[in-house]
């Protein structure tokens, strides 16, 4: 006699027969296997999308800026205090602001960033982004990003004048006074000497990059700056250093994260991950109904073996564990199914969109719009584990509705069925 008389029954009735049921049960198991699959194929690439826009944003921002009111007297000496903040590895000053530019006959309002060159290396990989020309912000030269460049036609070597409202102002500011201006708000004219590409649009499109004396020149800060820009050993403890430069540095001082900066754009991408990953549950949720109405018309079809099992001594218990058995046999194949077709589809993503965009006509990931080489995902076990063990879940909970009717219908009754 099997130790397991229980699985061995289910087993048994899950033998394939040239029967309606069996097909109903195929279509079940596939069911589940789809769900599972595809549950964990959305959250792995989510989870990657995420992973690949952090190091995107982290890649052109620092992961500590210090600010103020107003511009920042003496950075020299706040950077000396920062440095000396355990998990501080780099900080440098920067000037950032909008600018009127003229490239040939277009005209755009950029954000001008000045970095100092000799500390900015140590906060930003920028210059590892440069894709034409070389990283050589100066007086006269300015590094763009590459969407500004397609969109004001810019290249190599053109030529852009930059008009920053710093200027505009010092001139009112004498006309009003009734003195004579300073300065004539004339455009200062830089030549292209880099074109940059981070992957973020908004960074590529927005910003153009220079020295920091020149962006002090522009905004009327000398030996001052808009903020200092810092780099930790481990972004992931921002929140915390934070904390304690704003100690350290006093009041009136404010320190934002990398997060701090792009709360809304990851809030986002999570509330999209967890409505995706909420419908899409769904999928199993449908699958397990489909296995329930599938074990009830088993139930039917195997009347009189439950008769002859409550007859031999069987008690309900046991019955009904025949055939909550049965849902976990289906579940444990759906779920191990799942993940091997999941593990499979996210080795073969690329090479699966592109054969769905031949097939479609429509690339599902353009490179001009996501700016990823490819679909980006993350291995996540945790993820693999906990997906599959809902789909066994939910499997073995639709089969306890017809197990608990298998075990209370009466034997005498099926017995007589044919």
């Amino acid at each position: 006699m099997p130790r397991w008389p229980e699985l061995f029954l289910a087993l048994r009735f899950l033998r394939p027969q040239r029967t309606f049921v069996s097909m109903i049960t195929l279509l079940s198991w596939l069911g589940v296997v789809a769900g599972v699959l595809v549950l964990i194929v959305v959250q792995s690439v989510m989870s990657g999308f995420e992973d690949e826009l952090t190091r995107k944003v982290i890649g052109f921002q620092s992961h500590l800026t210090v600010a103020g009111q107003s511009p920042l007297p003496d950075p020299v000496g706040l950077i000396q205090i920062i440095r000396e903040e355990p998990g501080v590895i780099g900080a440098t000053g920067s000037v950032l602001g909008p600018v009127l530019a003229e490239c040939g006959s277009r005209i755009s309002t950029p954000r001008i960033k000045g970095w100092d060159a000799e500390t900015a290396p140590s906060v930003i990989p920028l210059p590892e982004c440069i894709v034409e020309g070389s990283w050589s912000p100066g007086p006269e030269q300015l590094v763009v990003g590459s969407e500004w460049a397609r969109a004001n036609q810019a290249g190599i070597g053109s030529e852009v004048n930059l008009l920053a409202p710093q200027q505009f102002k010092d001139a009112l500011a004498g006309k009003s006074t009734g003195a004579v201006p300073k300065k004539i708000p004339l455009p200062r004219t830089f030549r292209v000497a880099g074109i940059f590409t981070t992957g973020m649009f908004e960074y590529d499109s927005e910003y153009v990059i220079t020295d920091l004396v020149t962006a002090q020149e522009l905004y009327s800060v000398p030996q001052k700056v808009h903020g200092i820009a810092i780099k930790l050993r481990d972004p992931r403890q921002a929140a915390r250093i934070a904390e304690r430069l704003k100690t350290r540095l006093g009041g009136g001082i404010r320190v934002l994260s990398w997060m701090d900066h792009n709360q809304r754009l990851f809030a986002a991408v999570a509330v999209e991950r967890r409505v995706m990953s909420f419908l899409l549950f769904f999928i199993m949720a449908v699958a397990a109904l489909g296995l329930s109405g599938t074990l009830i018309t088993v139930t039917v079809q195997r009347a009189k073996s439950i008769g002859i099992l409550a007859a031999v001594g069987a008690t309900p218990v046991q019955i009904a564990t025949v055939f909550t058995m049965y849902g976990v046999v289906v579940g444990v194949l759906g779920a191990v199914a799942g993940v091997v077709g999941a593990w499979i589809v996210l080795i073969n993503r690329n090479s699966v969109s592109q054969w769905i965009g031949k097939v479609t006509g429509q690339e599902l990931f353009p490179a001009e719009i996501y700016h990823f080489t490819g679909i980006p995902a993350r291995y996540d076990v945790a993820v693999f584990l906990g997906v599959a063990f809902a789909g066994l879940a939910l499997s073995v909970l639709a089969a306890l509705v017809p197990a608990w009717v298998a075990s209370h219908s009466e034997p005498a009754a099926n017995l007589r069925r044919t």
